[in-house]
């Protein structure tokens, strides 16, 4: 594993002896390399595509020319030869003040250490007129710093682009804690050229790990992040692959209703951003390498027939659901004290899993002798009261409030109570969990004990504890129902909304990807 302290060490060094030798170089004279100081590398990519047709999802038609550099900030000249590449591709524009023009131009460059950013050219290509599909040539270009030995560096330009496309998954069937399934991955290039190097980035929650971590993929502590890089694989256009072996994945002891995403890419199709490609050779901290027999492709031998392929870029999702159950447990609360006294009280539930459920419903119904003065109330959300995380319909006579947790959490909603009778019956906190948000068109998890889901919120020591819905009279004044379970709860119209801070990974949308999040930081 790549530990944060070794980085953050790394990081100190490299700024220690960057600082020594800017020193060193301000009293020997600018320019002078010193004996400790090691020169540049060039770092690009082998190849680039330059794409004759409108741009797609994580595309690029900038080139950057990228040096590593551990020393002091240094002078530097790049000339770029281009003349290799004509009838393929134009260098159009370049960025830093840089001015191309074909077929050779030179470019004051600025060298600072790693640690302060990237030391890289960007240059614009744009298909030169009359170019195909599969045109290429050589780009050739000399990186001069002052003092130090040139370093000289060459890359193939290619007109047109691969697509790599992946296979929509069938529905998987329910699955038990700790079984096995297989995700196969096939690939099909739908392009017009062969893509050099391919890129497997394979993301699931925490509730799911690969069976065999093999050696050419990087995987997350948690096993929800996986980085395969296949440099040599070549895919044709047309040509359909398969990842072997077969990717084997088991769902953990609190897995319920997991979700797992794949998705392939030419490694040089982007550069180095803006989409997944750009970060599998740079990975990110807290990412190690696997020791199993490494990933490869082998041809289908069905040529794809029958599969269904992703039309975008993007990621394919799977949906996988896990045979769990979880104990989920009311906490109801006690008041005393005279009519007209406040009592400021707290209900809730814990999960006692072992599932990590969805949401987890909470339904709050005060005694009939008080009222609710006070209930939880999120600020952020006053623009919308959907995304509240308790709400009432029935002039507060009940709240209904949902939220996400963890196994082993309490959770507990603060309500302010006014006592307005003598009337000595109970209310009640009932609770139920879901395999995603709560209400219609959820899947309720089974839960294992049914007789700690309702908890009596008293009043007095023998009070009544009620559980149904406050009913109307002709009046319009409500009057309470005796009961002992939440049937009346089921046909009501209380829906309640997520509420803003629940956990994404087990429902709604696929988080946001580790590349993309760490893209815009760099923006």
């Amino acid at each position: 594993m790549f530990g944060i302290r070794d980085r953050r060490r790394e990081v100190v060094v490299r700024c220690v002896v960057a600082i020594a030798l800017t020193l060193m170089t301000a009293l020997t004279g600018v320019g002078r390399a010193t004996a400790a100081e090691r020169g540049p590398r060039d770092i690009t990519q082998d190849y680039f595509y330059v794409p004759l047709h409108s741009q797609e999802p994580y595309t690029s038609d900038v080139l950057g020319l990228e040096f590593a550099y551990d020393g002091p900030p240094r002078n530097a000249e790049l000339t770029v030869d281009a003349a290799g590449i004509d009838g393929v591709a134009v260098v159009a524009s370049g960025a830093d003040g840089c001015r191309p023009r074909m077929p050779s131009f030179t470019c004051s460059k600025q060298l600072h250490p790693d640690s302060e950013g990237w030391n890289m050219q960007e240059l614009k290509l744009r298909p030169a007129a009359g170019a195909r599909a599969g045109d290429s040539g050589n780009l050739s270009y000399t990186l001069k710093p002052e003092g130090l030995p040139a370093v000289r560096g060459s890359l193939k330009v290619i007109a047109g682009r691969p697509e790599l496309r992946v296979n929509e998954s069938a529905a998987l069937r329910t699955t038990a804690v700790g079984e096995t399934f297989s995700v196969p991955i096939v690939i099909r290039n739908t392009g017009d050229v062969p893509a050099h190097g391919v890129v497997l980035l394979i993301e699931g929650n925490a509730d799911l790990s690969a069976v065999t971590r093999h050696s050419n993929c990087r995987y997350a502590k948690d096993a929800d992040t996986i980085q395969c890089l296949l440099p040599d694989a070549v895919i044709a256009p047309g040509e359909t692959m398969r990842v072997k072996p077969v990717l084997r994945v088991r769902p953990s002891r609190a897995a319920l209703a997991e979700r797992l995403s794949y998705g392939a890419w030419s490694f040089h199709s982007s550069g180095r951003h803006p989409g997944p490609p750009c970060c599998v050779d740079d990975p990110a901290p807290g990412l190690t390498p696997g020791q199993g027999t490494p990933l490869s492709l082998t041809p289908d031998p069905t040529g794809g027939k029958g599969t269904t392929f992703t039309t975008t870029p993007e990621p394919t999702e799977v949906k996988v659901p896990v045979r769990n159950t979880a104990d989920i447990e009311a906490i109801g609360a006690a008041l005393r004290g005279k009519v007209g006294t406040t009592h400021r009280i707290r209900v809730g539930y814990r999960n006692n899993g072992p599932a990590e459920t969805g949401e987890i419903r909470t339904v709050f119904i005060a005694p009939p002798g008080a009222e609710v003065i006070r209930a939880p109330y999120d600020p952020e959300a006053e623009e919308e009261m959907a995304d509240q995380v308790c709400r009432t319909k029935n002039r507060g006579r009940s709240y209904t409030c949902s939220q996400y947790s963890e196994v082993g959490q309490k959770v507990f909603y603060e309500f302010t109570l006014r006592t307005t009778s003598d009337d000595t019956r109970s209310g009640c906190v009932s609770v139920s969990a879901w395999t995603g948000e709560s209400g219609p068109g959820g899947t309720r998890v089974k839960d294992t004990e049914r007789s700690n889901d309702t908890a009596p919120v008293q009043v007095a020591e023998n009070g009544t504890v009620s559980c149904a819905l406050p009913k109307e009279d002709g009046s319009g004044v409500g009057s309470w129902a005796v009961g002992t379970g939440i049937a009346a709860l089921a046909g009501s119209a209380l829906l309640v909304a997520g509420h803003r801070r629940r956990k994404a990974s087990r429902s709604g949308p696929t988080p946001t990807p580790w590349w993309l999040t760490r893209f815009e930081r760099e923006l």
